[in-house]
């Protein structure tokens, strides 16, 4: 007794089944990732920043910011990164309440570094020109930091990540924290309002966008939020 004829396979689905079994380059570690996104960045902006701050009037640099407060902040930002793109990677996620909590953390530290920046330069509670100046600084970290969470995203869509909105958060955080570590080199307003609205307002904003670009991205696989 033979067996019964069978369709035979169609072309296209072989072809299909030929691409599925093709050896892929595995993705490098988050840590690794967000080490190549930050480093060269840092490498380029930091000479922008040199470029803008000598071709100013009057450039006051930040001498507070310019050391161990500009340290921090792109540490932890560079952290944020990280979380950012291991919560990308089904398996390796922390989960909804570390991911809150590192954002917490990161963006609390920022807010604390702008009230020592305040406190220790002895800067008034406001400023002339607050709103034309913060403005400009708003704009500058939006064009330091968006490519940074344009690139962020990416990274982590090649990981199809399972809760994309804290993916997303976390990137916009960390692009707001190593925008404000470099802008700060060559900000010379050390006014309360100035540091809270525009500087740590910047931050705030980059992590909403980041999240509600997360909540359009495709997903893994299912799990709860």
């Amino acid at each position: 007794m033979t067996a019964p004829d069978r369709e035979p396979v169609p072309a296209a689905l072989r072809a299909a089944i030929r691409r599925d079994l093709a050896p892929v380059t595995p993705l490098a570690s988050p840590a690794r990732r967000a080490l190549l996104l930050a480093l060269p960045a840092l490498v380029v902006l930091s000479t922008a920043v040199v470029v803008l701050t000598r071709g100013a009037a009057s450039p006051g640099v930040n001498s507070l910011a310019g050391g161990g407060v500009s340290l921090l902040e792109w540490l932890a930002g560079l952290a944020l990164l990280w979380l950012a793109l291991r919560e990308a990677v089904p398996g390796l996620g922390v989960g909804a309440g570390r991911a809150l909590a590192a954002l917490s953390g990161g963006i609390l530290l920022q807010l604390l570094l702008g009230l020592l920046i305040w406190q220790q330069t002895g800067a008034a509670l406001s400023g002339p020109g607050a709103l034309a100046v913060g403005s400009r600084c708003a704009t500058i970290e939006g064009a330091i930091g968006l490519p940074h969470l344009a690139i962020a995203t990416w990274l982590a869509l090649r990981a199809l990540p399972i809760r994309p909105r804290w993916s997303g958060a976390l990137a916009g955080a960390a692009a707001g924290l190593l925008a404000d570590s470099l802008w700060h080199l060559a900000c010379a307003r050390n006014d309360l309002e100035h540091l809270l609205v525009w500087h740590f307002g910047a931050t705030v904003a980059m992590t909403l966008l980041g999240a509600f670009a997360g909540s359009f991205w495709p997903r893994g696989e299912a799990a709860s939020e």
